[in-house]
């Protein structure tokens, strides 16, 4: 193992305090009034067109319950990726599934097959599984994250069963535009480990507009904490196989006639590649996985428009998502020859192909009709080398109203139904003893969702709200027909998994100093989709299993999200409280379930240039494996942060990550970084 030079920590501090020092004599020599540098930093415009959330009858009317994280909070809690930022909303947190080196998100005990991302309203998640690394998507070029949790609009489509992700784009107002900034992390021995560069470029030109975005980030390694016990596999120090790297690209073109509406290209692109760290913990039976991944590609195209007929309003979705994707399983160690049978090269080739149609009517002042359909055709293509390509397509569609009427000066009700369908179209079978290509049997699946919600708004600061909601999940691919390494058998028939959500919410502005969101939940979900054993003769490697609808879950919680200032501090405090069970069998454990889960925040603008923040992340245990042996800790992690405006337009930023060097994970056998520290740089023009 590295060995880690004393006093760390003790630099870390000089090194801020320090910082401090720089900060009040510049202050002192550079006067500035605070209006003026606060324009400096403004939030950038948001996508309008790209975000779907539940409509107001009246603009008076609030009847949106969704979480909405803005991009100034992202930067300052320095969450460079979607899955690092998810987690500072109340009841989201970001897990990882270790043995794919993958960020994913979990919100209310729902994972990312039951919670779908999208970008612009447009969706991205991967079409074998459905599933979506969220450590590929970096935030530099993003407005805000919107986060639906249970009742949402109907409008994003099918299989949002516990809710959805979106991430929407920015939209310049001004002539020229420019946001860039670059960072370097360093190691707790002085190596440069990660670095991270973006640059975003808007125009408004009259009715027309432009925006750019690209971005560059690489992980050369992570270092493991200076506690972390050495094993067979991993001996400490530089993480093995912890490298990564990701490039991305968005554009957009809109016209804007004077009549109210947009018209826009767009396109987004993401490469990227990593490696897997390899099992580092110590349960016996589970296996090490050598696994790189040289491709990690994304691309998508599209066309949205929005027609403004008077008091109504017409809008259309058009994109076209590609998702190429390369697995490589080595031997061992060197990651250098494959030969064993564990081991193969794996290849994914997959489009999706998808439209959506919305009108907006207002039927009357105190009411507000939404009709939509959405269409999407999703084509996987999948071998390993030596193979033949077998193709798998399916046809998913919906048509949805959703409804909002103000009964009274502060009362609104929501009200939602949507038809949805999943068609299986094609489904090839390969046999590897004759070298053969067949078709599997299909099925379909319809169900229907729906959803109503009375909004009370008792003052212009505070809304109480209730909610039910009933949202569905059909079976992936992967769900049906997945061979999952010879260790089970597909199931075509898979039924589709169904949840019920209720929820109470309170949102107040209290004493001008503070603002609070409280909801209280419960989710009762049936057929849900969990794998079962079966005959070990059914299978090529033994234990055999087969997945099937026989979950019955309920999860009930509360999240509570506080926010607000005081002369010159800013405070952030959220926790969620969840209990999550398993109904129709409790000897089997829900992974990744944490009863508690915290974050705070508290920044000091000690002058009108300079800022100090500290900020923790907290998450109680969980398990990382239904059948109990393997669990997660519990942890609690630290941060401290400075930041130093050197002009109006260009700041600077120091701090450390994981300031104690607390060894932690989110899933067991494979621990997170240690302390790091970070020195960036922003403009803003």
């Amino acid at each position: 193992m590295r060995a880690v030079p004393p006093f760390s920590l003790h630099r870390t501090i000089t090194l801020i305090l320090a910082t401090f020092a720089i900060g009040t004599h510049a202050a002192d020599d550079l006067a500035m009034d605070p209006p003026e540098l606060l324009a400096s930093a403004e939030i950038p415009a948001a996508f309008t067109l790209g975000s779907i959330e539940v409509e107001a009858s009246r603009p008076e009317l609030d009847t949106d319950s969704q979480v909405e994280l803005g991009i100034d909070q992202i930067r300052a809690e320095d969450r460079q990726t979607v899955g690092a930022a998810i987690s500072l909303a109340p009841g989201v947190y970001m897990g990882r599934v270790g043995a794919r080196n993958e960020e994913v998100a979990h919100i209310r005990g729902f994972d990312l097959r039951q919670v779908p991302l999208f970008i612009d309203g447009i969706p991205v998640y991967v079409p074998y599984d459905g599933y979506v690394d969220l450590g590929r998507f970096t935030t530099s070029d993003l407005a805000r994250i919107d986060i639906a949790r249970g009742f949402g609009s109907l409008i994003y489509g099918a299989n949002t069963l516990g809710g959805a992700i979106n991430l929407v784009s920015r939209r310049p107002t001004e002539a020229f535009e420019l946001d860039a900034g670059a960072q370097q992390d360093f190691s707790d021995d002085g190596d440069a480990i990660r670095s991270n560069v973006y640059a975003n470029l808007g125009s408004r030109q009259g009715a027309w507009y432009g925006q750019l975005g690209v971005a560059y980030r690489d992980r050369d390694h992570d270092e493991l904490p200076d506690d972390y016990t050495p094993t067979m596999v991993e001996d400490g120090g530089e993480r093995d196989n912890s490298d990564s790297n990701d490039r991305r690209l968005s554009m957009k073109l809109g016209w804007t006639p004077r009549d109210g509406g947009e018209y826009v290209i767009g396109y987004n692109r993401q490469d990227g590649e990593k490696g897997t760290p390899p099992y580092a913990g110590t349960v016996d039976g589970v296996r090490a996985r050598y696994w790189r991944w040289p491709a990690w590609d994304k691309q998508s195209a599209y066309l949205m428009t929005r027609t403004a007929l008077g008091a109504h309003e017409l809008k259309l979705r058009l994109y076209h998502d590609t998702f190429k994707n390369s697995l490589f399983s080595y031997d061992d160690a060197t990651y250098t020859t494959i030969t064993k049978p564990y081991a193969f090269r794996s290849r994914y080739d997959d489009y999706t192909n998808g439209a959506a149609v919305e009108g907006g009517i207002q039927a009357a002042d105190s009411n507000r009709l939404r009709l939509a359909a959405t269409w999407k055709d999703d084509i996987h293509r999948e071998h390993n080398e030596g193979e033949p390509v077998r193709h798998f397509k399916d046809r998913s569609w919906t048509i949805a109203a959703e409804d909002t009427q103000a009964l009274a000066p502060r009362w609104s009700l929501v009200t939602g139904l949507a038809h949805e369908a999943r068609q299986s179209l094609q489904a090839q079978d390969y046999n590897s003893g004759t070298d053969t290509v067949s078709d599997f049997a299909r099925d379909d699946n319809t169900a229907l969702s729906g959803q109503i919600g009375v909004f009370f708004a008792a003052s212009s600061a505070t809304q109480l709200r209730a909610t039910y909601a009933h949202r569905n999940r059909f079976p992936t691919i992967k769900d049906r027909y997945s061979y999952r390494l010879g260790t089970a058998i597909p199931n075509e028939s898979l039924s589709t998994e169904t949840a019920d959500h209720f929820e109470l919410g309170y949102v107040a502005q209290l004493l001008n100093a503070l603002h609070a969101d409280i909801a209280l939940y419960t989710s009762g979900i049936s057929d849900l989709i969990q794998q079962v054993s079966i005959d070990d003769s059914a299978c090529n490697s033994p234990p055999c299993s087969q997945q099937q609808n026989v979950g019955k879950v309920r999860a009930q919680g509360v999240d509570m999200a506080l926010h607000g200032g005081w002369h010159s501090l800013r405070y952030v405090l959220n926790y969620s409280y969840l209990d999550r069970s398993n109904r129709s069998d409790p000897g089997v454990e829900l992974t990744d379930a944490p009863h508690h889960q915290g974050f705070a925040s508290l920044s000091w603008d000690a002058t009108p240039l300079w800022s100090l923040s500290a900020n923790a992340d907290a998450l109680s245990g969980r398990y990382s494996s239904s059948d109990g042996r393997q669990r997660a800790a519990g942890f609690a992690v630290f941060g401290l942060s400075t930041r130093y405006h050197l002009t109006p337009e260009i700041a600077l930023g120091l701090g450390v990550h994981n300031l104690a060097d607390r060894l932690y994970e989110y899933s067991e056998g494979y621990p997170e970084p240690g302390r790091s520290y970070f020195v960036r740089v922003e403009a803003a023009l």
